[in-house]
């Protein structure tokens, strides 16, 4: 696989994807055909979506060898990191593909706090620094507990967004590092009390500007159809981000969410292109997430940052 030429440095997208190759309890057990099809969508965010910074979860180790063997992905002038780290009984499923010409990898931490007798986890941060102007940039990756474990605005959720903003204000505060994104599977949809009230992003972008301790969220645009009835032929596109058919009423949730402080909507240099967020599909790609025999429950989802 081949970068592409004449790379554009007054911009950075970002993708996050849950691949469901090794979910939980069932660890490189994915046949060929799902990772035929992983390979193939990874193909078309890296090189036709041109995706700088691509973070997966659902992963472990050996898939990340086998992506990276795969797609020749060093040699392409990619780097890895890999999240699949341990603490106590917790295991991550991380990993971020990003062009090394575009970050460079200073450091990482896990987000975690001691309740009671058990840790609880928040997520990983990931510290770069943006090669075309030397800043610092902060990911946060996230990957909360499915509701099969975790019910919807459970008190653990709340502290899970709790902890998280925690972060994000030390993050800024005491390091002074303005350019924050979160991306991740919050299996919690943009309006629940743990991102809104807890982690405080909002989807008020014009009170975003105003007040520099809240996030924004532009997936909340994404939580329904994006055309309107009868001009689009529903079944070939999705209204969120993850397809659960058990539910009765809404099987499309928008679960996958990259989140920005506000420095990316207030300030001046690096902004968030808002027109370029995007839930990523195809027909090929509906057919898999409704087919049962499939094992494919999330679509991918896109931002990009640029600079005047």
């Amino acid at each position: 696989m081949n970068m592409q030429e004449d790379k554009n440095n007054k911009k950075i997208s970002f993708a996050w994807w849950n691949t469901s190759l090794s979910p939980h309890s069932k660890e490189n057990t994915a046949n060929d055909e799902h990772k035929a099809f992983v390979l193939a969508t990874l193909v078309h965010l890296l090189i036709f979506k041109d995706i700088d910074v691509l973070c997966l979860c659902e992963v472990t180790t050996k898939d990340i060898d086998f992506i990276s063997d795969n797609l020749n992905l060093v040699s392409s002038g990619y780097a890895i990191y890999n999240g699949n780290v341990k603490n106590g009984r917790k295991k991550f499923d991380l990993c971020i593909i990003y062009r090394a010409d575009v970050l460079t990898f200073l450091s990482s931490d896990i987000i975690s706090k001691k309740q009671i007798k058990k840790n609880i986890h928040a997520g990983q941060e990931v510290n770069f620094v943006i090669t075309d102007t030397n800043e610092p940039l902060t990911l946060y990756l996230v990957h909360w507990s499915s509701r099969l474990y975790d019910y919807e605005d459970s008190p653990s959720k709340i502290l899970l967004g709790s902890l998280l903003r925690d972060a994000v204000v030390d993050c800024r505060d005491t390091r002074e590092i303005k350019h924050v994104i979160i991306l991740g599977d919050f299996n919690e949809e943009p309006f629940n009390k743990s991102l809104t009230q807890a982690l405080f992003a909002s989807r008020d972008i014009s009170l975003v500007k105003k007040e520099p301790d809240l996030l924004y969220n532009p997936f909340w645009r994404h939580m329904v159809h994006s055309r309107l009835h009868p001009e689009n032929n529903f079944e070939s596109e999705g209204c969120g981000t993850y397809f659960y058919k058990g539910d009765q009423a809404n099987q499309w949730k928008t679960f996958d969410q990259i989140i920005f402080s506000s420095d990316f909507v207030r300030g001046e240099g690096w902004y968030l292109n808002e027109s370029k967020t995007e839930v990523f599909s195809n027909k090929n790609f509906i057919e898999y997430i409704y087919s049962s025999a499939s094992k494919f429950d999330h679509l991918p989802i896109i931002s990009v940052i640029e600079r005047i």
